[in-house]
C-alpha cells in the first residue's frame, strides 16, 4: 500500500501526498523500518521513471510534471487564477455533492463507532489541509469518498442496533440509496453536457476537410473539453494563446470561442454553434402531476449556446 501511494504521488497525482501523510501520521505506531525503506525506494524509482519518460515526451530536460504542479499550486500559489472558494467549501458544498445520502450516515457511523472515527479522521484532516488552499476542486478530495462510504455503512449497522424497528432503518437506508442513485444519474447526464468546447472542435473537424487551417481556441473552450487528444488534424495548427485583442486574430482561419461578439467586424462568419449545460428546469409543484401524466419528468436539463465556430471569410475563397 505504501509503495502504491509513493508511485501515485510521484507519477500520477502529487496532491495524493496530503492523504498519504495524513494516513502515515495516523498509523505511525505501526510503521516499520522495512516499510519506510521500501517506500523510499519505490519513490526514488518512480521519480527516475517520470523524469526519463516525461523528459523524452515533453522534449525538456529534467521534466517532472507533478513537481511542476506542486510548484504552480503550492509554492507560487497560482492555482487561485482558476477561481477561489471559501475555506468551508469542501465540507459544505463538495462533500454533500459527492456523498449525497451517505453523508448523514457517515457522520452517524463516525460518532457511534470509534473504529470508524479512527478510519475517517486522517481523511477529514487531509480535507482540512486542502481547505487552506483558496482554489478548490472536488477531484482533490476523491480519495476520501470510499472511506466515508465505509463509515456510512457502519452508521446503518449502528442505527439498526439503536432504533427499535430495523425495518424503519432498512427503509430509510433504501430511500437514501435510491435518491442518491437518481441524483447521480441526473448529475451524470448533466456532466456529459459540460464539454461544449470539445464537442465544438469535433463539429469543426466534421465540417471542414481542407488542409492548412489555423484554429484559435479560447480559454472557455480549452477548459470545456478541447485537449490534445481532440486535435486530430496533423495538417492544422491549434493555438490557445490567451489575452489577444480583437485585432490580433487575422492569422487564424477558424475560431472556437465563447465570445463571438468580439469578432463582429465582418472578417469572420459564424458557421456553427454548440450548446451546453445551463442548469436544471424544475416544474412548479402545482404542475408536477400534469407533467407526469403527460409522460414528462418534472425536472429537465436546460441547454443554451455556449461555444461558437467562426470561419475567416477570405479563407473560404482561397481554398
Amino acid at each position: 500500500m505504501a509503495g502504491i501511494l509513493a508511485f501515485t504521488c510521484a507519477v500520477l497525482r502529487f496532491d495524493v501526498a496530503v492523504f498519504a501523510v495524513a494516513m502515515l501520521l495516523a498509523s505511525i505506531s505501526n510503521v516499520t523500518r522495512r516499510t519506510i525503506v521500501m517506500s523510499l525506494g519505490i519513490l526514488s524509482l518512480s521519480v527516475l521513471l517520470t523524469l526519463v519518460v516525461d523528459s523524452y515526451y515533453w522534449r525538456q530536460c529534467w521534466m517532472w510534471p507533478e513537481l511542476q504542479v506542486f510548484r504552480f499550486n503550492a509554492v507560487d500559489g497560482r492555482s487561485s487564477e482558476w477561481g477561489v472558494s471559501p475555506p468551508h467549501y469542501y465540507f459544505t458544498h463538495f462533500l454533500p455533492k459527492l456523498l449525497l445520502g451517505a453523508l448523514p450516515l457517515a457522520c452517524i457511523g463516525a460518532l457511534a463507532d470509534t473504529r470508524a472515527a479512527r478510519l475517517a479522521i486522517p481523511y477529514v484532516a487531509a480535507i482540512a489541509v486542502f481547505s487552506a488552499n483558496p482554489h478548490k476542486e472536488w477531484r482533490f478530495i476523491l480519495p476520501a469518498v470510499p472511506v466515508l462510504n465505509v463509515c456510512a455503512a457502519v452508521g446503518v449497522v449502528r442505527l439498526r442496533g439503536i432504533v427499535p424497528s430495523s425495518r424503519l432503518v432498512t427503509l430509510a437506508g433504501a430511500t437514501l440509496a435510491a435518491g442518491s442513485l437518481a441524483i447521480a444519474v441526473l448529475a451524470t447526464l448533466s456532466s456529459s453536457l459540460n464539454y461544449p468546447g470539445g464537442q465544438a472542435l469535433a463539429m469543426l473537424h466534421a465540417m471542414e476537410s481542407a488542409p492548412g487551417a489555423r484554429v484559435h481556441i479560447d480559454s472557455f473552450a480549452a477548459m470545456t473539453g478541447v485537449s490534445r487528444f481532440g486535435q486530430v488534424r496533423e495538417d492544422w495548427v491549434y493555438d490557445k494563446t490567451e489575452n489577444l485583442h480583437p485585432g490580433q486574430f487575422g492569422n487564424y482561419t477558424h475560431l472556437i470561442t465563447s465570445q463571438p461578439e468580439l469578432h463582429s467586424t465582418g472578417e469572420f462568419s459564424i458557421i456553427g454553434v454548440q450548446r451546453g449545460y445551463a442548469g436544471l428546469a424544475i416544474t412548479p409543484p402545482k404542475l408536477v402531476v400534469q407533467s407526469l401524466l403527460s409522460g414528462q419528468l418534472p425536472i429537465a436539463v436546460r441547454q443554451e449556446p455556449l461555444v461558437w465556430l467562426l470561419r475567416k471569410n477570405k479563407w473560404q475563397q482561397d481554398t
